[in-house]
This record gives C-alpha cells, structure tokens and sequence, in this order.
C-alpha cells in the first residue's frame, strides 16, 4: 500500500508535462475560458513577448490542444487561436488531477 507522500507523488507525476509550463498553462486557460482570440489578443492579454508567444502556441499546436488559422478582417490578415477539443479534454483532466492532489493534501 501507498504511503500518502507516495500517493501525491504518483498524482504529480501524472500531471501533462506540457500544458503544465507555465506560460503553455496561461495560454489553455484563457482561450478555454474566453473563447478563440487573436494572436495580438493573446499577446496583449498575456504580456508575452512574441517569441515565447510563438514558441509555446507552435508546442501546443504540435500536441493538437490549439489550431491557428489565417483569416482576413478590415484590419488585414489576423492568426486566430482557439483551442481544439483534444485540447479541452486535456486542460480539464490536468485540472481535474491538480483538484484531486489538493483534495488529498487538504484530507491528510
């Protein structure tokens, strides 16, 4: 049987490694939350720079938890981000998992 440290550890362990860096993690969440944006939007909303803007979103498109898509607006051409639905499944289980890892410090 698993002692209660065990137990934590093989719950962080489990944790998506990816969605779990930290600016990876502001960018999921706002887009979950507030629906597909603009690069700009995401940028100014963020505070990132472009580079690790760009960066974070190419490794989240390679994992298919966001799609950038080219449109054209009075403004000219935009990129706009939304999550995809493999990438809503994960950020809810990773949330899910850090729920149940807080539950179990909390109960121990």
């Amino acid at each position: 049987m698993m002692s209660a440290d065990e137990d934590r550890l093989a719950g962080v362990k489990e944790l998506n490694p990816d969605l779990m860096n930290p600016k990876r993690f502001l960018i999921i969440t706002f887009l979950y939350l507030f629906g597909p944006k603009t690069m700009a939007e995401l940028q100014r909303a963020l505070r990132f720079t472009w580079g690790d803007l760009d960066s974070n979103l190419k490794r989240l498109k390679g994992r298919g938890y966001v799609e950038l898509k080219k449109v054209f607006t009075l403004r000219g051409p935009r990129t706009m981000v939304s999550i995809t639905e493999k990438g809503v499944k994960e950020y809810e289980r990773l949330v899910d998992k850090l729920r149940d890892i807080l539950t179990k410090v909390r109960t121990s």
